[in-house]
């Protein structure tokens, strides 16, 4: 089984994006996690990349923005790509399955 459930707030400004002949749409974004080091008792920050597909994507993009709180559920996408110096680099992002608004402001 993978899924994932996070809640946090969207770290930066995103933009939609289309692609198979403008059919299709996708947004990608960092989430902000809130977590504590055990060791240490520091506050810590994950940063977790979300890319969210097609009405899910058009919605997040019409009502969200930066520092926005989300919940959402997905699954783990493990990709590789090459760097400008032909480097083999792994990306990990979560594909957004369902989602809810955790600001009260926004309501759809």
């Amino acid at each position: 089984m993978n899924k994932v459930y996070l809640i946090g707030r969207i770290a930066h400004d995103f933009e939609l994006k289309f692609f198979d002949n403008d059919k299709r749409c996708y947004i990608q974004f960092p989430l902000a996690i809130n977590n504590y080091n055990k060791f240490t008792g520091e506050k810590v920050t994950d940063f977790i990349d979300i890319v969210a597909f097609d009405k899910k994507a058009e919605i997040i993009n019409e009502y969200l923005s930066k520092g926005s709180q989300i919940s959402i559920e997905g699954h783990i996408q493990i990709g590789s790509y090459m760097d400008k110096q032909q480097q083999k680099r792994y990306s990990t992002k979560i594909i957004l399955e369902s989602f809810q608004f955790m600001d009260k402001k926004n309501t759809v």
